[in-house]
């Protein structure tokens, strides 16, 4: 059973806005004095520390502004002195509401639970792709991250890293980044472009979001207390891209561990995930097939390689996609993509998220 893997939330958190149906924590499903019924939950929310009660005493009092949507808090994952059972617990329980069609969002935690998110979607038979806001990558042996990467047998395809920092990252990293054609997007780039993230964002399935990405005094509560790194409003903007995407089904926010000390930071990951929340009611649904009538087609042949990249736009949201023929099988996927690689393509250029994608099906 699901609840045997949650702590009730305590009382005095969620008590006060019993009565109010303007707020989020009055129209949240708690589980308070008992577990809330799923059938009808589109999102659950998961705490996966301690941290997760700060976080709730901001969010609850926010205005709910999502109309019919139900979601519920689960309250906090079971916690024990032995690290893999709690890897565990969040892995089969994240896994099984997903199963059950429900998005989920993790709230605190460690960087070993990055391992644990992911498990969570070991059912899957087709491809998963991640994207992590973070400032720095470690792939060092016994990371999560390398975890994940040695993981046999593996779906992951692609995990896109947003807002990274270079001193951050050592050489060695970086040169099995492009060894194995994942995407590396720095903290410059983003800025210079934030709504280029959208699309990296709507090819995800899961989404992980380091509050060490954001520069110290945006979140004053975070270990690396950066003096640069993402400002709070485009954090916010991130995370509403996240919940617009199509195929993103989890979110997990973690690097919390002091906001039960600093307001302002509880505030901010509330707000975060009110935006993320606001995206996920936005969705088009629009995610291409090779039949559907909704989309314009365009197909540019490059004269410098002879490739053959094809577009996909949605009549319904104006985006752009790529179609990605695999080399070896009769099968294609989609990636999503903006208008400047439409344009690249137009110039006689390579996307290089197309070149990406495609030398890792070889």
């Amino acid at each position: 059973m699901l609840d045997a893997y949650f702590t009730p939330i305590d009382e005095s958190i969620w008590a006060p806005y019993r009565e109010s149906k303007e707020t989020i924590g009055g129209k949240l499903l708690v589980n308070g004095k008992s577990f809330p019924k799923l059938k009808k939950v589109k999102i659950a929310l998961l705490g996966g520390g301690p941290e997760a009660d700060a976080f709730r005493k901001s969010f609850y009092s926010l205005s709910w502004r999502f109309g019919d949507l139900v979601m519920a808090d689960l309250g906090n994952l079971v916690s024990s002195a032995d690290e893999k059972q709690n890897q565990f617990a969040m892995s089969e329980a994240m896994g099984e509401l997903i199963e059950m069609g429900i998005h989920v969002l993790v709230i605190g935690g460690g960087e070993g639970q990055i391992y644990s998110h992911y498990k969570a979607y070991r059912q899957q038979g087709s491809p998963v792709e991640i994207v992590q806001v973070t400032p720095g990558i470690d792939l060092e042996e016994g990371t999560p991250l390398r975890q994940i990467l040695v993981e046999k047998p593996s779906n992951l395809f692609n995990i896109d890293f947003v807002a990274t920092q270079s001193y951050y990252i050592s050489e060695g990293t970086s040169a099995l980044l492009e060894k194995m054609y994942f995407e590396n997007h720095r903290l410059g780039e983003v800025r210079d472009g934030i709504e280029e993230t959208e699309p990296i964002l709507r090819s995800a399935h899961l989404f992980q979001f380091d509050l060490n990405a954001v520069r110290k005094s945006d979140a004053g509560c975070t270990k690396l207390a950066s003096p640069n790194g993402l400002y709070a409003e485009e954090a916010a903007r991130i995370c509403r891209y996240a919940g617009v995407s199509n195929q993103l089904s989890s979110g997990y926010f973690y690097g919390l561990e002091g906001i039960g000390a600093d307001e302002s930071s509880a505030t901010l990951v509330a707000q975060m995930v009110w935006y993320y929340v606001d995206g996920f009611i936005s969705r088009y649904h629009d995610h291409p097939t090779h039949d559907s009538g909704d989309f314009l087609i365009y197909r540019n042949r490059l004269n410098s390689t002879g490739h053959e990249i094809v577009f996909y736009k949605s009549r319904k949201s104006n985006r752009w996609w790529m179609e990605i023929p695999h080399p070896y099988e009769d099968r294609t996927y989609f990636i999503g993509c903006s208008y400047k690689d439409y344009e690249t393509v137009c110039a006689d250029d390579m996307p290089d998220r197309w070149w990406r994608a495609y030398q890792r099906l070889m």
